[in-house]
């Protein structure tokens, strides 16, 4: 894993460390999610793209669908000297890799399940998270796509309370596009998925 250190020294706390991955559809959002969650934590500027900073990671792409693993580390608040640490684990985004996505999630302790609002919990959703739950992943619901006209929030909603048996209260609705509610998701990060040391003592 390659990271970018801030250029102020960050100190590492084991207990603050959070490792994830976003689980979506084709098109539910993933790539846009991940560059807002870059770009609050200053990792990327306003002439980056998230395309640049994983290319720059050596990610592999084929005709634009991701094959290889890769992980990007984000500090959290960026400006702290004991900031969180967020390894956003990238999975390929294509269903053709599934045994790709079963190792990239076997190091994680928490999953972001995305949901496009406008289209609801599609077959590559279901698959993603069969996976997520055979490794007994904290799983984070989030809806995407809220501001659109046509988004279908209350059905969405109740397709995830049903597949996760949770509470609607446990469910974050976002807007990747325009940066709606992230703050509101980092935080879910932080005091939802567990610290790789909470799931060695079990």
């Amino acid at each position: 894993m390659k990271d970018f250190p801030d250029k102020h020294a960050k100190k590492i706390i084991p207990s603050k460390i959070r490792n994830f991955s976003i689980i979506a559809h084709v098109d539910h959002g993933k790539s846009t999610l991940a560059d807002r969650l870059l770009e609050k934590t200053n990792l990327k500027n306003s002439n980056q793209s998230l395309e640049r900073v994983l290319d720059s990671l050596s990610l592999e792409k084929e005709k634009g669908i991701t094959i290889k693993l890769n992980a990007v580390q984000l500090y959290y608040p960026p400006e702290s000297s004991e900031p969180y640490i967020f390894n956003l684990i990238d999975t390929p985004g294509h269903v053709d890799f599934m045994y790709e996505v079963s190792r990239s999630l076997a190091a994680c302790e928490g999953v972001i399940l995305l949901v496009d609002a406008t289209k609801g919990i599609q077959a590559q959703t279901l698959a993603y998270y069969e996976i997520a739950k055979k490794l007994n992943l904290k799983v984070l619901p989030v809806i995407n796509k809220i501001d659109l006209p046509h988004a279908e929030l209350e059905a969405t909603k109740n397709q995830l309370i049903e597949l996760l048996n949770c509470s609607e209260s446990d469910i974050c609705l976002i807007s990747a596009k325009s940066g709606k509610n992230i703050d509101l998701l980092l935080e879910k990060i932080i005091h939802d998925i567990p610290s790789p040391l909470t799931k060695q003592a079990k």
